[in-house]
């Protein structure tokens, strides 16, 4: 894959802004990023086909690269990998746990699929360096973001921001969703105060330093109900219906799309089948995350797995599905908030094609 020293810069502004997205998704007390799985390489001008020899009559070893640590978005994932539905594909699935680089991962080939949000998607392909990642299925249908904040803050709409302090992780992207929501109520975001949250959870930031934060409530939100901390939230998309984006999705690269696509469908194939035995089964679903990450909380597991599992597919006709306004009013959105560099074309940034 050519490079040239500008996309190499472009490409590691866009990781910053990843990483600090995944964290927001992260679990309150996730598992340490591991080592790459055997058969992993870490060098990342290795490319993900490279991997197997289809002469020994092998399966073909493919990467996936996590926007983190193993959490309830994957479980899916990962109950199809111990179902053996990868396997029936003639496919072996390594996890590549990961804090910062599956998009570069997955735009150098050395990951064929890699787990991001819509919003990576399209700064990445607006970029200088036009980063060539799609997106290939929505894992859960409609966002499940927003502001919280402790009860005792009175925080009940975006007017109540005024005079509070916000914990974030210093992206454009988070300070334009409080600006929008403000904007909506006739509220001055010049009268919020912002610092970047040095709390390890949402909870102990309240505790030591804020007053609100944005959140995802499949995980986030549902560990306030296990530690019994009541919170108010505010769902992005009821104040503004376009900030109703896809997170986290599927996304792969250019040239698997090119060179590969049967290799799409049959992973694809295989992944709904690990989602909708997660929706079926949500106990199964916690047993394949905790083989993987055994440390974490299995109260909070469970709890988000039966939350989320109705999640997945929602008011779509299948798993995975997703829909050409969204990705065209988001874009938008992000247009008139500078928080993208060029306007993308949305109908190269994702595709449907592919799926069972």
């Amino acid at each position: 894959m050519k490079k040239n020293i500008k996309s190499l810069i472009t490409i590691l502004l866009v990781l910053v802004l990843t990483m600090m997205t995944a964290a927001c998704q992260m679990a309150d007390n996730p598992a340490e990023v591991t080592k790459p799985s055997p058969g992993v390489s870490e060098d990342l001008s290795a490319k993900d086909t490279d991997k197997t020899d289809p002469a020994a009559g092998e399966p073909e070893k493919i990467t996936l690269a996590l926007d983190w640590t193993p959490n309830t978005n994957h479980s899916g994932l990962y109950l199809a990998a111990q179902q053996g539905f990868y396997a029936d594909e003639g496919l072996e699935i390594l996890f590549q746990e990961s804090d910062m680089n599956f998009i570069e991962m997955v735009a150098a080939e050395s990951a064929s699929f890699g787990i991001a949000s819509q919003e990576q998607v399209l700064q990445a392909r607006a970029s200088s360096a036009q980063i060539p990642i799609v997106a290939v299925a929505a894992i859960v249908q409609h966002n499940t973001s927003g502001f919280a904040s402790p009860v005792d803050r009175n925080i009940k709409s975006p007017a109540d921001f005024e005079g509070m302090t916000y914990s974030g992780w210093g992206t454009e992207l988070e300070l334009a969703f409080i600006k929008t929501l403000m904007e909506k109520a006739g509220a001055d975001y010049d009268q919020v105060n912002i610092i970047n949250q040095s709390a390890s959870n949402f909870i102990a930031s309240m505790e030591m330093e804020a007053d609100f934060a944005w959140i995802y409530w499949g995980w986030d939100g549902i560990n306030t109900e296990v530690g019994d901390y009541p919170i108010d939230f505010i769902l992005l998309q009821d104040i503004d219906p376009r900030l109703d984006f896809y997170s986290p999705l599927i996304i792969t690269n250019e040239t698997v799309i090119n060179e590969n696509p049967e290799l799409i469908e049959r992973f694809l194939r295989a992944s709904a089948k690990g989602y909708q035995l997660a929706i079926e089964e949500p106990e199964l679903a916690v047993k394949a995350i905790m083989e993987a990450a055994p440390e974490l909380d299995e109260e909070l597991l469970l709890r988000s797995q039966i939350w989320l599992s109705d999640k997945y597919i929602d008011d779509a006709s299948r798993w995975g599905e997703m829909k050409a306004e969204i990705w065209s009013s988001f874009k938008d959105w992000m247009l008139e908030h500078n928080t993208l560099e060029s306007d993308p074309d949305t109908s190269e940034a994702f595709s449907n094609d592919y799926l069972p």
